[in-house]
């Protein structure tokens, strides 16, 4: 009996060794700073939500961004992006619908509804105001300011400020970048992704339409009376134009050497002589004026003899008008390179850009107020 108890006793203790080192191998095994109970290993991980915008900053934003405003012209990339249904606030100058700024006109019902929490410029000297902007509380501010007012209005009210960069482009990776940065941001990602995915093709039908084309066997054009400080008559133009660029044509006005709008004497438009001249309409009283002071030089002109004056809505308004431009790039492949185009119906490209861009047939509204891409006849 005596040998049994002391079997069992050393049996007993054997086991409760046993089970002493499996505890602790696997109390070794459980990660440090978590508590080995049942409770504990149901907590959820902590999830970052963070994008980094067009400039490269890192934003963290909430878990679940349901709301958002707007700063410079950011509500245009937010229309782009698919999450007009989230702003909450906009500017002062997209509460008042304008066809130089086509996604106020799409979403006027909307945009004419929201606070304005800025002046809305989008590159000259912008105000904000905080107060208001902190009242409602957005999830997300968009702004197409420069990086650093980016950091100051995110610093000066600590709600995330997502920057967005997209000056005078039309198929760059700044656009691309911008709007997929929106659609992160605001989780309309799939949407912002197809657009982008859209406006490759675009950009690649248009280039390879004409890129065998030897630059000797290309009219050349020049772009008039666009707007910059100011209405402009024909001085008026753009060098490195983007439309123009599009469709590999040659804008005479590149051989200035520089970028973006400059003002040219009629003399120098009488050496370039340029086949094809693309006016902006909205300037047709100056232009009008201009041609009656001058009609003996104009009628002398290769565009004005043969009738190869024509209109496009100017893309650039406070900030680009992407779809615009893209429409104003098909019209000058359409009637400089007709050959090339032959294929596509024009109406049906345009209403095609305009409702992946917009969300909505803008074409039929365009044209309903009297802007088209169409011939002109400025001694009319």
């Amino acid at each position: 009996m005596a040998k049994l108890k002391r079997a069992l006793a050393t049996g007993l203790m054997a086991a409760l060794l046993a089970f002493t080192l499996a505890g602790c191998a696997q109390s070794e095994q459980t990660p440090e700073g978590s508590a080995n109970t049942g409770e504990a290993s149901q907590e959820p991980a902590q999830q970052s939500n963070q994008v980094v915008d067009a400039y490269g900053r890192t934003v963290e934003l909430p878990d679940s961004v349901e709301t958002a405003a707007t700063v410079g012209s950011g509500a245009r990339f937010v229309v782009y992006a698919g999450g007009q249904d989230k702003l909450i606030a906009v500017t002062e100058m997209e509460t008042e619908a304008s066809p130089a700024r086509p996604y106020t006109v799409a979403h006027e019902s909307l945009f004419s509804s929201l606070p304005s929490t800025s002046n809305g410029n989008h590159l000259m000297e912008t105000s904000v105001n905080t107060e208001e902007l902190l009242s409602l509380h957005p999830d997300v501010i968009i702004s197409s300011r420069s990086a650093a007012e980016c950091d100051e209005l995110q610093e000066a009210i600590g709600i995330p400020v997502v920057g967005i960069s997209y000056q005078d482009q039309l198929f760059s990776d700044d656009v691309y970048t911008s709007i997929e940065v929106v659609g992160e941001a605001l989780g309309t990602s799939d949407h912002a992704d197809a657009v982008v995915a859209k406006m490759k093709e675009w950009q690649e039908d248009l280039d390879s339409r004409t890129a065998s084309i030897a630059d000797e066997d290309k009219p050349t054009c020049y772009v008039g009376a666009v707007n910059y400080k100011g209405a402009k008559s024909f001085g008026g133009t753009y060098v490195q134009y983007a439309p123009l660029e599009a469709v590999n044509a040659i804008n005479v006005a590149d051989e200035i050497g520089q970028a973006g709008s400059v003002e040219v004497e009629l003399e120098q438009i009488g050496e370039w002589n340029p086949d094809f001249m693309f006016l902006n309409a909205g300037n047709m009283d100056l232009m009008k004026q201009d041609y009656a002071n001058n009609q003996e030089f104009f009628d002398s002109l290769t565009a004005f003899q043969s009738g190869n004056l024509y209109t496009q809505p100017s893309y650039n308004y406070n900030g680009t008008n992407v779809e615009m431009g893209i429409c104003d790039a098909y019209f000058i492949g359409f009637t400089v390179f007709p050959e090339q185009f032959s294929d596509l119906d024009a109406e049906t490209v345009y209403q095609e850009v305009f409702e992946t861009m917009l969300g909505t047939d803008y074409y039929q509204t365009m044209k309903e107020n009297g802007m088209d891409f169409k011939q002109l006849s400025i001694a009319a």
